[in-house]
């Protein structure tokens, strides 16, 4: 650009850091930028100590509308790159991701960091988005994927700057992608619908996008990697700034090489002026930096330097986007000597204007080898096996010196997970007669932070196994066996927190930390535990996890009797408990020693929010209540549940109205619930809706009378009656009719007319009914129709005309019923028709003599 044109300059370097100091003016401040999502132990970090180092990529999304390779895209139309063949898109690149040529298959992602920038405004205020063919493209959002799968939306979340007219509407975004990365690996990955503009600018238009890499390989040297990253605007002709950085540790001996990563926006390049420097470790002198693609006074002329790796669009000039990786000249270590640890970098323009946003910087590190093997020692201790509960798992802990000078304060902490227990260790001396540890180091074992007073190894799982050795001789030759520490662990037989276990909670993660200085150069050591060695190309150590799972089987559970429901161990009480909650100890002495109980999801361990200090509450209803427990070295988020609960019966029987007649067996309708079948429950009566005690027995009143009575269905457990709602029901016992029970014989003559009356009270219907002389207990119907005309009968009396002996030695009865349908029968009455004398007289009827 002309001096008058603004210039923007983006500026990624991802370089490993334990401090840093920044002198310079920044809309954003410098600092280190760490990653949360990076795996244990690199979560977090400012600077990555490691066998590895990092790798730039990235790509523009904008090219001159008539490309050339010597023209810059001020007062030059330009125009979108959209190369991903997929119509929805509005712009698009490429870029591949490559992890070196040094036995990259032994190489593991730690951090992706993506960062995109660009210039889509010429006048105006600052705005969040642009505008194209009706959609608008968000300045801190983009679209992202690796090639043959789905973009998704990647979200700055206003990381790091979108500056307005002061800053020439230069934009910077930033996201940490490092998940992502890390799952799908290397290949080629695209950024699209970034928020650009196509046509002339005087200043001009430009955008594009990047990425940071940081990986370990056990076949590299050791490197210290830091990322910066901030927004530092320089103006034009504006003075020259700083960025001052310490914390590294460089080799103690030989050359000392230097790698470096820029990223920069808007660099044009024909235009000249721009530079970045770095200050020579024996004056006040800077050395200016360049690299193959550019000159120390053209820094940013628009080239992508990034080892040769694929992109598509592949071009010379791209148009403002600078990204490089580079050596710094520091032959004869005139920039970075041995054992130094902090350098300057300045930065600045002779007439161009810029803005810088990211430096990335590596340099070969000292580290004091102190190499301890944890090895597994017996034939069921495999790293990647599954173990059992109550399992032995032992170790080897072997000490070696492979550096290049004695340690001292030598220490070894190795956390216990949480699902172990620590069981017992012994030290044993190397056999060289110079070269080995001390005679005196000491091992000891240290609760959890949180446990409960009294914890020892047996009762407490977890823990830290601290070994204080001391003093490491230095060992020429590398190889000698200084001193072995054999330690035993032994998994948890708990059925509470195995019972409920979730993933998390059964994975066995052993590890340690090494600890120390070097004896002459004061240099810290810090090294996790070698796990095993590396194969062939990746023939180094590996400093990871021994790792295996708990695995729980049917019948373990089965020998442990608890009730699980849904991996929540189930605490339940019958009907009822004293202040409506369980007792602690009750709860609490099934679990290890220190565990901590919450009535809400705890965010970690160490959290006091919603932490259940005493008795634990059980609802009335029924409903069940959720509570989380967490052993002493859990991760946040791991937890293991319980339910506690009142088993309560809300059902009720169904119990309708009875009524009975005097003297009849009460029978009552009363149904059990489908529930109470289900459970098993039985019925039990009361006398009122208030009593406790139930009835002996189902009632049957036998007076005259309306009862009501109050029935729920239950049932006994351990002594204790627990029943559902009552409901209530009556019980009418109606009276009987009078009828007479002392009615005579009724004897008369043979053609005789006899009449028959029963007296009664309180009937409303009369019955009459008759037995034969050949089937005396047999009642039939009698009515005026039975035996023609000789009888009939009217409510309570029977007639008897012209007396035959059809009806000698019957017997008759009267049934009456009153308006509750309950009906009496009077006593059994015999009919005799006798043969008597006939007095003849022809004046007077015929009259058998009686």
């Amino acid at each position: 650009m002309k001096n008058d044109i603004h210039k923007s300059s983006w500026i990624v370097i991802l370089f490993i850091i334990f401090s840093f100091e920044l002198f310079a003016q920044s809309v954003v401040s410098f600092t280190p930028r760490s990653s949360q999502k990076a795996p244990l132990p690199y979560k977090g970090v400012s600077t990555y100590n490691i066998q590895g180092d990092f790798v730039m990529l990235g790509n523009t999304n904008m090219t001159l509308a008539s490309y050339n390779d010597l023209k810059n895209n001020n007062s030059n139309p330009m125009v979108v790159v959209d190369k991903d063949n997929d119509g929805t898109t509005y712009n698009s690149s490429m870029a591949e991701l490559k992890l070196g040529t040094l036995a990259s298959e032994c190489s593991e992602i730690l951090y992706a960091g993506l960062y995109w920038t660009g210039r889509a405004e010429n006048s105006g205020t600052e705005s969040s988005y642009v505008t194209y063919n009706n959609k608008n493209y968000f300045k801190n959002k983009v679209k992202f994927k690796k090639e043959g799968k789905t973009y998704f939306e990647v979200d700055a979340v206003n990381q790091i700057a979108y500056p307005g007219s002061s800053n020439s509407f230069i934009y910077v975004g930033y996201a940490d992608i490092t998940d992502y990365v890390r799952a799908e690996g290397v290949g080629n990955y695209w950024v699209a619908d970034m928020a650009l503009l196509a046509g002339t600018n005087q200043t001009g238009y430009f955008g594009g996008w990047g990425m940071v890499v940081v990986y370990k390989n056990s076949a590299m040297k050791w490197r210290d990697i830091t990322v910066f990253d901030g927004y530092s605007y320089i103006s034009a002709n504006g003075s020259t700034q700083t960025l001052d950085i310490s914390g590294f540790k460089a080799v103690q001996s030989g050359d000392v090489k230097v790698k470096m990563g820029l990223m920069a926006g808007e660099g044009d390049v024909v235009t000249t002026g721009d530079y970045i420097e770095m200050r020579q470790r024996l004056t006040n002198n800077y050395t200016k930096l360049s690299h193959t693609n550019n000159t120390t006074d053209n820094f940013f002329n628009s080239s992508i330097f990034t080892g040769g790796n694929n992109r598509n669009p592949i071009t010379l000039n791209n148009t403002g986007m600078d990204i490089s990786m580079f050596d710094l000249p520091n032959d004869g270590n005139v920039l970075i000597n041995n054992n130094q640890n902090s350098t300057r970098f300045r930065y600045g323009t002779n007439g161009d204007l810029y803005s810088i946003f990211s430096i990335v910087f590596a340099v070969d590190a000292y580290v004091p080898e102190v190499i301890g093997e944890n090895t597994p020692a017996n034939a069921n201790t495999i790293h990647g096996t599954p173990v059992i509960p109550g399992q032995e798992l032992e170790f080897d802990l072997k000490m070696y010196n492979k550096g290049e000078e004695a340690v001292k304060d030598l220490k070894v902490e190795i956390p216990i997970p949480f699902n172990v227990h620590y069981d017992g260790a012994t030290i044993v001396i190397g056999s060289n007669s110079t070269i080995k540890i001390p005679s005196n180091t000491t091992v000891t074992w240290t609760p959890p932070v949180g446990s409960a007073p009294g914890a020892t190894p047996q009762n407490t799982l977890g823990g830290t196994l601290v070994w204080n050795i001391g003093d490491l001789p230095k060992d020429l030759s590398k190889s000698i066996l200084q001193g072995t520490l054999k330690y035993k662990l032994k998994v948890t037989a708990n059925c509470a927190f195995l019972a409920t276990a979730g993933p998390c909670a059964l994975q066995v993660s052993l590890n340690g930390k090494i600890t120390g200085k070097g004896a002459t150069s004061n240099s810290v050591v810090s090294s996790d535990l070698v796990r095993e060695y590396g194969i062939g190309a990746c023939a180094g150590p590996i400093y990871d996890d021994f790792k295996t799972t708990i695995t729980v089987d049917e019948a373990f559970l089965q020998a442990c009797n608890l009730p699980v429901d849904n991996k929540n161990l189930q605490f339940k009480a019958f009907c009822s408990l004293l202040n409506n909650e369980f007792p602690r100890a009750q709860i609490v002495d099934l679990y290890p020693l220190g565990t901590k109980f919450f009535n809400q999801v705890p965010s970690s361990f160490d959290s006091n929010v919603g932490v259940v200090s005493n008795g634990f509450a059980v609802p009335t209803n029924g409903t069940k209540t959720k509570y989380y427990a967490m052993i002493p070295g859990m991760d946040p988020g791991c937890y293991i549940g319980l339910e506690t609960s009142l088993e309560v019966i809300n059902s009720s029987p169904t119990a309708k109205d009875v009524a009975f007649c005097e003297g009849d067996n009460v029978v009552l309708d009363v149904v059990l619930s489908s529930t109470g079948v289900a459970n098993g429950y039985g019925l039990y009566y009361f006398s009122t809706e208030t009593d406790t005690t139930p009835l002996t027995s189902p009632p049957s009143p036998t007076d005259v009378d309306v009862y009501t009575f109050w029935v729920a269905e239950g049932k006994v457990s351990n002594g204790i009656l627990c029943t559902g709602p009552k409901v209530s029901f009556t019980i009418t016992i109606n009276p009987l009719p009078v009828v007479a029970q002392d009615v005579a014989k009724v004897s008369t003559c043979e053609n005789n007319d006899y009449s028959l009356n029963v007296s009664t009270t309180a009937v409303s219907n009369f019955n009459w009914e008759y037995a034969s002389v050949t089937s005396p207990t047999v009642w039939n119907p009698l009515d005026n129709s039975t035996f023609s005309s000789v009888i009939s009968v009217s409510n309570g009396t029977l007639n008897i005309s012209h007396a035959t002996k059809v009806i000698d030695g019957i017997k008759v009865r009267l049934i009456g019923k009153n308006n509750t349908d309950c009906e009496k029968s009077s006593n059994e009455i015999s009919i005799e028709i006798k043969d008597c004398q006939v007095i003849t007289n022809p004046m007077l009827p015929n009259k058998s003599k009686n």
